[in-house]
């Protein structure tokens, strides 16, 4: 049994490892709660930092999200954490978050553990995953060299005693001393902005204490510690030295990274007074490509998530075409569709309301609001808008083609003369007016004529003539492309 040595403090743990390898079900299992179950698709969301006991002595959990997206909160985990419990799958071995996570660990040289977890299953094969990690150079008991590797069911809870006596005779070799009378420091691992608390900011301390009343400073914000709550929601006194908490007390939500001291350094409070924070919210920087040049064509977002450490995964994924053109966390308001309005640009909701007054501004406005509740859906249907702008034809089914050959006006309606090079044009299509590489208009088919009859369609090789329900300025040598948008099934 690992015993405890005097005065040291608890020491903060990071579990980290590939998507769905089961870091949050293996914290869980020692929990003995469901966080899992609570987020969406079974996909950890946020950092969760939680505090348990075992044989008597305290430890500090830092769940760190395993999607790709959230490569840059796993490497603030490694920032704080004093020690790494990498969870490998028994079936899938070594995949590639795996490796970035071990690059992470050995950057900030932060000892580990492996647990290889899912052994109950009938494919598992903890000697390949060993011989994997052996081969990205991660040598384990038995295989060469003396990292711990423990077989573990998060499951079934097999091997999970053994796994944390490893875990605090790792920590033994640790020199962690516990300093709760020290000048405070604390890491901010999340934030977010409650709709009912207000900023809100999860917290492990280093040195020193924070106890309700306290002075607090992080980053461009500052407070009062009002509240503090654990993991469960329950209120506490104090967080000391090793411990998580979550604070209620900033003024604006603080930025993730951040440190916290109980007092400000000196020229702080200026620095504060001058910076303007919009919503409540530190203000987030914006990317390059609001500069860009003017003829590239660049998709302009709005963003807007729960969470800083969300908002920060989401902006370091953007593609380079994306112009973030303000991001913030908090709801969607009628500020974002006025800004939206004002910049040509669509807003992303990600796991945020939007506000009625703001809904019925967008629909008059015509702007797009989009929401989300998985990281990858946003990523993937920023992809699509980018791949749309730059393509706007890419989703669209091509009808029929024409160039026009002549122009008249019949009962003072202009018709344009056309020739059909492609498919066929049919009364009711839609079409693009396209002049050289450019697309200029859309219209719709009134009327198709050929001599003195009326026709439905005008097939490839024949010419005819074409009326719009609305009047459109053609030329001749422009050319219509009939077209109309797949239906996607629900």
């Amino acid at each position: 049994m690992a015993k405890s040595k005097p005065n040291q403090r608890a020491p903060v743990i990071t579990v980290m490892g590939h998507i769905d390898h089961g870091k949050t079900t293996l914290l869980d299992a020692i929990r003995e709660t469901n966080q899992a179950a609570r987020e969406s698709g079974g996909i950890t969301q946020h950092i969760g930092a939680y505090k348990v006991t075992h044989q008597g002595r305290p430890l500090t959990f830092i769940d760190t999200p395993g999607h790709a997206a959230f490569a840059a909160m796993r490497s603030r985990g490694t920032k704080v954490t004093d020690l790494v419990i990498l969870v490998v799958d028994a079936v899938e071995g070594v995949k590639p978050q795996t490796k970035e996570s071990l690059d992470h660990i050995k950057a900030a040289g932060v000892p580990f553990l492996v647990a290889i977890n899912k052994i109950d299953l009938p494919d598992a094969a903890p000697d390949k995953v060993k011989s994997q990690l052996a081969e990205a150079e991660v040598l384990v008991e038995g295989y060469g060299g003396k990292v711990v590797a423990v077989p573990v069911s998060a499951k079934t809870k097999k091997g999970l005693d053994q796994l944390l006596e490893m875990t605090l005779l790792s920590a033994d070799f640790l020199d962690l001393p516990s300093k709760p009378e020290a000048d405070l420091a604390a890491a901010i691992i999340e934030s977010e902005l409650d709709r009912r608390k207000g900023p809100l900011a999860t917290v492990i301390v280093k040195a020193g204490t924070i106890k309700v009343g306290g002075d607090l400073v992080a980053g461009p914000t500052s407070g009062r510690a009002r509240a503090i709550f654990d993991e469960n929601g329950q209120n506490l006194a104090q967080i000391l030295p090793g411990e998580p908490g979550q604070i209620l007390g900033f003024r604006h939500v603080p930025p993730v990274g951040a440190t916290v001291t109980s007092h400000a350094p000196e020229g702080q409070a200026l620095e504060e007074s001058s910076v303007r924070l919009r919503g409540g919210v530190a203000p987030a920087a914006h990317l390059e490509g609001e500069t860009s040049n003017e003829n590239e064509k660049s998709l302009k977002l709005i963003l807007k998530a729960d969470a800083s450490g969300t908002l920060e995964a989401i902006k370091q994924n953007l593609e380079d075409s994306v112009t973030l053109v303000s991001s913030a966390v908090g709801d969607v308001s009628e500020a974002d569709v006025l800004l939206a309005q004002s910049t040509g640009a669509q807003i992303l909701a990600f796991r945020v309301k939007t506000s009625s007054s703001a809904a019925k501004l967008a629909e008059i406005e015509g702007i797009t609001v989009t929401s989300h509740q998985l990281i990858h859906e946003l990523l993937d249907d920023v992809s699509q808008k980018v791949l749309k702008l730059m393509e706007p034809t890419i989703d669209e089914d091509i009808l029929g083609e024409a160039k026009i050959i002549a122009e008249f006006t019949v009962g003072g309606q202009k018709i344009a003369g056309c020739e059909v090079t492609a498919g066929k044009l049919t009364v009711g299509d839609k079409v693009h007016l396209v002049r050289g590489q450019d697309q200029l208009l859309d219209a719709k088919i009134k009327s198709l004529h050929q001599g003195k009859d009326t026709v439905d369609k005008v097939k490839k090789g024949e010419q005819g003539g074409v009326a719009f329900t609305t009047e459109l300025d053609f030329k001749v040598k422009d050319k219509l492309i009939a077209f109309k948008k797949p239906i996607t099934s629900l």
